[in-house]
């Protein structure tokens, strides 16, 4: 009976789909706070208002980091037990929270896994050339003490990083311009009026004047107090629980508002992303000597990226997130509602099927595998996918461009150019009479010498 059991589940791993590559998407963990408003002064102080990473978000990404592990080294046997740099390529953006948190990641992923140096390397070599410079004496063959596992991490300019970066100017030069326009819009007059009341609430219980204070302003603060109550700062003392709800309920989806209302908007800032995530997958798929692929892709960035891939993946939206919020009926079934928060992560897992070898996707938000390519399914045919997403898809370089003010031409009035003309000939008259005048006196005392 064992042997049968053992044979069967022998035949089924053989014919299960087989796992290709993955490619994730996180936000950086807990931060200080990057708005100064609340306890300003404190912050400022502190030289806190640079939005570092604190060990809450080294410690949240350490612990998906260990996630990642179990699923994708121990259970799905896509990496190798130890850190090898031909399967992982890491991208973050220019920002040190995001650099850390991939840092953060991966000690999780491989913790106390880092190589050991060889055995019969000479000691001298393992040392630099600095006097007295020598190691740890409980070191023995580790490369680094406790086995930490060191990773290369790229990064772009934050100038030229329209992948990860291009909700703003001046990688999408006409960001701004949405921006604006986002908030005039009738969905935000809708959820500011669904608003009103908590914004006079938190105005009073804040001692803020509530004239000109919006929705967007309460966010700010909101954001101050997500820094603050992740990593233990102090909170306002007279802002009550019920009024720090309604409006963490608002802030949920203020970024959606500021920055995606529009299908526009987000197909077109979201195309160099989609660029680099079919780059990566067509190569896992046509591995050659020629053609160097990766197991395990990573963008390491912010809750803007995160809020709007997730949105060009159809599974959230700045119009589903206000219905919500607006107590009316929600038009799309697969809707994310929540702020992406701390460490909150996308992950494509790129499958091949037994039978046909056919790729397919499977994306997961926050490890829960969505329904995609507009269907009740977790699969979607890789192709279907691509051509899903390639018909939406914007033209940044052309949507993102500055629109060039066209060119004044100012006529000069004729009676100034009489003028100048007239000024110029008297000028040069001046010169000419002036040479002149020079050439008689040198005449005149030419004669008298030689008369004398």
């Amino acid at each position: 009976m064992f042997n049968i059991v053992l044979l069967v589940v022998l035949v089924l791993e053989i014919q299960a789909d087989k796992l290709v590559q993955i490619q994730a998407l996180w936000r950086h963990g807990a931060r200080t706070p990057i708005f100064c408003n609340w306890n300003c002064m404190y912050f400022r102080s502190h030289e806190m208002l640079e939005g570092y990473l604190t060990p809450t978000g080294m410690r949240q990404h350490y612990v998906l980091g260990q996630w990642m592990r179990e699923k994708y080294i121990v259970k799905n046997k896509l990496l190798s037990d130890t850190f090898n740099a031909s399967e992982i390529t890491i991208y973050a953006t220019d920002v040190n929270r995001t650099i850390m948190s991939a840092m953060s990641n991966f000690q999780g992923m491989y913790s106390n896994n880092g190589p050991n140096v060889p055995n019969n390397v000479e000691e001298s070599f393992l040392k630099p050339p600095n006097p007295n410079a020598k190691p740890d004496d409980d070191i023995g063959q580790q490369a680094i003490k406790h086995q930490i596992q060191v990773l290369p991490i790229h990064m772009r300019a934050a100038l030229t990083d329209i992948q990860l970066r291009a909700y703003g100017a001046p990688q999408c030069a006409q960001a701004a311009k949405f921006q604006i326009e986002n908030q005039h819009t009738e969905l935000v007059k809708n959820v500011s009026v669904k608003a009103h009341d908590t914004i006079i609430q938190f105005c009073n219980e804040m001692n803020i004047d509530p004239n000109n204070f919006t929705i967007f302003n309460m966010s700010e603060y909101m954001d101050t107090f997500y820094s603050s109550i992740y990593n233990d700062y102090p909170m306002p003392p007279n802002l009550k629980k019920e009024t720090y709800d309604k409006a963490d309920a608002a802030y949920s989806l203020t970024i959606a508002l500021k920055l995606y209302q529009t299908w526009k908007q987000i197909t077109t800032q979201s195309a160099p992303f989609f660029d680099q995530l079919f780059d990566y997958t067509e190569k896992a798929l046509n591995k050659s000597e020629n053609n160097k692929s990766f197991k395990y892709v990573v963008y390491s960035a912010h809750d803007v990226t995160v809020q709007l891939i997730a949105s060009a993946l159809n599974i959230t939206s700045a119009e589903c997130m206000a219905q919500v919020y607006l107590g009316q009926e929600v038009q799309n079934k697969n809707c994310i509602y929540t702020y992406p928060g701390f460490a909150s992560n996308i992950i494509w897992e790129l499958w091949q099927e037994d039978t046909t070898n056919e790729p397919y996707f499977k994306i997961l938000y926050n490890g829960t595998e969505m329904n995609l390519c507009n269907k009740n399914s977790t699969k979607c045919l890789y192709k279907d996918f691509k051509e899903l997403i390639l018909a939406q898809k914007g033209d940044f370089e052309k949507d993102c461009d500055i629109e060039i003010e066209p060119i004044i031409e100012y006529r000069v009035p004729v009676w100034m150019t009489t003028l100048t003309i007239i000024f110029i000939v008297i000028i040069v008259g001046f010169c000419f009479y002036g040479i002149y005048l020079y050439k008689q006196i040198r005449q005149d005392k030419t004669l008298l010498s030689q008369n004398m």
